[in-house]
């Protein structure tokens, strides 16, 4: 009897990892409080009827009290015990079904047969684990009103599997029952796969809606620096006459102040670095000075970038989401700061954007940071800038220790006819 709940319990805590992501426990804690919290819910609970209304309630309750160990909200936490029970309820559904009909055996006793056992704690894990892969591919493609259809109609089909269970223990008609729990199975299964290419479709409608919005503020960005310089070119002999007006006068303080204030205006209208990619040169002097604006300390170490392989909308994708980020985040940190390296290798360019962070993230193996907002500045955008390096042909890998947040990535050089040099 101990072996089928175990089996729900494994599949239950593989789909609430999935769905909940990381608690603050460690792993090893996390496991430990769910071993013990399964062995004290049996021994309390003792023999129950399967598929009792009293077993159904139990279950939920342990299911619930076993995302606690997870991370997400109170309303997420909810959901993964109705995602639990759709999966659990309706595949137990099928095997009492199926059992019932091929031994002539009632349907509440099919779960505890030996061989049934077998087919339901190993089978039912692997379709746990299956879903578990489809939940992790679709779920960052889900926009909000698509997960709240979602979750609706599969509290509809949790409710459903319940009436079904019911349905089972009360009628003798296992074949009846088979084919509505296949139709059940199949008519989710369909809505999942269509939610998941409506998904892609929006998903990639708002990379484009981004990426346009990108090159709108970067064209905006340099046709006012571009005016700027105008602006100023066209005052030049203006400038030029007020500071012979001072020399005349003899006030030569006077002049060097004019001078002064001339010099901070032309330096607010040229590029803060020079790595003879325009496009670049300009990118990273917008975000020095956003970084200014916000008290953030931005350093520099660069070398030559005219053959740097990223062109146009792609190095807007990954410079501006890189740096954007690491500006928001280093801005509550203390001390606030941000490097950026990018450095000419064997047959590569090596980028990192190291930032200072309020606290360190937990950051899973294989996966991005969530757009969190107890920490802000990171999750928002990586994974666009990781669809660009994927496709580039570059690699990446994200980092968090000592409060230093850190991406870095490496793309292919191109064949160009230029050395390097420093900036």
């Amino acid at each position: 009897m101990y072996l089928p709940c175990a089996g729900e319990f494994l599949a239950a805590l593989q789909i609430q990892a999935a769905m909940l992501g990381r608690g603050r426990l460690p792993r090893w804690a996390a496991a430990v409080l769910a071993l013990g919290l399964w062995m004290i819910s049996q021994l309390l609970w003792g023999d129950y009827e399967a598929y009792s209304a009293r077993a159904l309630i139990f279950n939920a309750a342990r299911f619930f009290a076993a995302s606690l160990l997870f991370g997400g909200t109170v309303v997420d936490k909810l959901f993964s015990v109705v995602l639990c029970g759709i999966i659990i309820l309706g595949y137990g559904n099928l095997l009492g079904s199926l059992g019932s009909m091929v031994w002539g055996i009632d349907f509440s006793e099919t779960w505890s047969m030996p061989f049934s056992v077998l087919i339901y704690g190993v089978v039912l894990n692997a379709v746990a684990w299956m879903s578990v892969r489809v939940l992790k591919k679709c779920r960052p493609f889900v926009d909000p009103r698509q997960r709240l259809a979602a979750n609706l109609y599969l509290c509809v089909a949790a409710g459903l599997n319940v009436i079904l269970t019911a349905f089972g223990k009360m009628a003798d008609q296992p074949g009846l029952m088979l084919l509505i729990c296949i139709g059940l199975a199949l008519s989710v299964t369909v809505y999942l796969i269509l939610m998941a290419l409506f998904s892609t479709q929006t998903l990639q409608a708002g990379q484009v809606q981004a990426q346009m919005k990108m090159e709108q503020e970067r064209a905006d960005a340099l046709m006012e620096s571009y005016q700027t310089q105008r602006r100023l070119t066209h005052e030049f002999t203006n400038h030029m006459d007020a500071v012979n007006f001072y020399l005349e006068q003899g006030d030569v303080e006077g002049a060097r102040a004019y001078l002064a204030s001339i010099s901070q205006r032309v330096a607010a209208g040229t590029a803060v670095v020079n790595t003879n990619n325009p496009l670049l040169d300009a990118l990273l002097s917008k975000e020095y000075r956003k970084a200014v604006q916000k008290g953030v300390m931005l350093q520099f170490d660069l070398c030559d970038l005219k053959w740097f392989p990223l062109r146009t909308a792609d190095l807007v994708t990954v410079m501006c989401n890189l740096l954007d980020n690491a500006v928001e985040a280093a801005a509550s940190a203390s001390p606030p700061q941000i490097t950026l390296r990018i450095k000419r290798m064997e047959g590569e360019y090596l980028v990192s954007v190291r930032n200072r962070v309020k606290r360190d993230l937990v950051l899973d193996a294989g996966t991005l940071p969530s757009s969190t907002k107890a920490e802000s500045g990171h999750g928002m955008g990586l994974a666009n800038v990781c669809g660009v390096l994927e496709r580039c042909g570059g690699t990446y890998t994200i980092s968090c220790k000592d409060r230093w947040f850190c991406f870095t990535f490496t793309l292919p050089a191109e064949i160009d006819a230029g050395g390097t040099g420093g900036v």
